[in-house]
């Protein structure tokens, strides 16, 4: 992936605004919509939403997700093969992307492993997409619906006049051009989900955003300039990116993977994953060996106690010449004084 300076600072504009602008048609008139990220009362109210939503649909009948997903499994609607399938595929990309950590300098080979890596990722997802279809009469999706619409409502201005597009949520609700309420609907739910991960991360490693982000961190200025309570989803994800990015940047020359690597988010998610498990093993082999040591004693050095009695004593040479000397001599003296 490459993009421009231009295009790298469109995109963190609307990370510092939180909003993102567009027009959408409606007839013949082109309507100038503003969309907001909810605040954390908004996200209240729309959580209120949901919950009394989800009451209506079990009391009209409906299945929770974990009941509809019981009831899938024993109509085998979602087969056991089905199942098998996709542990085996989960397994197999488990192992390319090894494969994949461990091939940094031959890049034919890489790009075969990362083609594996994408098909069979794609052959996980239409699993399971195929698996979440059958979801969508659950309770919890209706109750989803419902969050997500009064999101919308609560989040969509009209930027002519600043103010909510529908004065109510029941406006919205009641919107006749459907071709326009899906449009919005759509187009919000795409914003809302924020900005694509593999687009923050591209953004977190330019020179653009770093030198922004160090600074930050050196100053203690606010990263947005708002407190992280109040942290969009695209504000959090570039913030734990950046943060991922520089731990690496920060490691020792042997172990920091190469330019090469880091700019590929396959190959770096690989050979971080590598890393990590090689670390993980040697931790346990470390403190394996610390367990099985026990406790030491004089003993377990072939050393023993010697006191005045023993006939040995006086030929022991001590690590301490002049303590054990003086100790020596006195000892010396009182034998031969009672000879005396």
């Amino acid at each position: 992936m490459d993009i421009t300076h231009e295009e790298v600072e469109k995109y963190l504009c609307k990370i510092f605004t939180g909003s993102d602008l567009l027009y959408i048609k409606y007839g013949d008139e082109d309507i100038h919509i503003e969309f907001k990220q909810p605040s954390n009362d908004v996200r209240l109210k729309a959580n209120i939403m949901y919950n009394k939503a989800y009451d209506e649909a079990i009391f009209e009948g409906m299945l929770s997700t974990e009941d509809l997903e019981k009831l899938i499994k024993e109509r085998n609607i979602f087969t056991q093969e089905e199942e098998d399938q996709l542990s085996r595929l989960e397994s197999k990309l488990k192992g390319q992307e090894i494969l994949l950590s461990k091939t940094i300098v031959v890049k034919v080979r890489q790009d075969r492993l990362k083609k594996i890596v994408s098909d069979l990722k794609s052959e996980i997802n239409i699993l399971r997409a195929k698996k979440i279809s059958k979801l969508m009469m659950s309770a919890d999706a209706k109750a989803e619906e419902e969050r997500t619409l009064y999101l919308c409502w609560a989040c969509t201005y009209n930027d002519d006049t600043c103010k909510l597009y529908w004065e109510t949520y029941r406006d919205l609700l009641k919107e006749n051009n459907l071709v326009f309420k899906d449009e919005v609907l759509s187009k919000f739910l795409r914003f809302y989900r924020g900005i694509d991960t593999k687009l923050i991360r591209y953004i977190a490693r330019s020179n653009l955003w770093r030198i922004r982000y160090i600074t930050s961190q050196k100053t203690s200025d606010p990263l947005f300039g708002v407190p992280t309570s109040q942290y969009t989803n695209d504000m959090l994800n570039l913030a734990y990116w950046s943060n991922y990015y520089q731990n690496i940047y920060e490691m020792l020359p042997e172990d920091r993977p190469p330019d090469l690597i880091i700019d590929d988010d396959d190959a770096l998610d690989a050979y971080m994953q590598s890393y990590y498990d090689e670390r993980n093993r040697e931790d346990a082999a470390r403190r394996s060996k610390v367990k099985t040591k026990g406790k030491l004693s004089a003993f377990d050095k072939e050393e023993v106690i010697v006191t005045q009695s023993n006939e040995l004593y006086e030929d022991i040479k001590y690590n301490k010449p002049r303590e054990a000397q003086r100790i020596k001599d006195k000892a010396l003296i009182r034998k031969r004084t009672r000879r005396g």
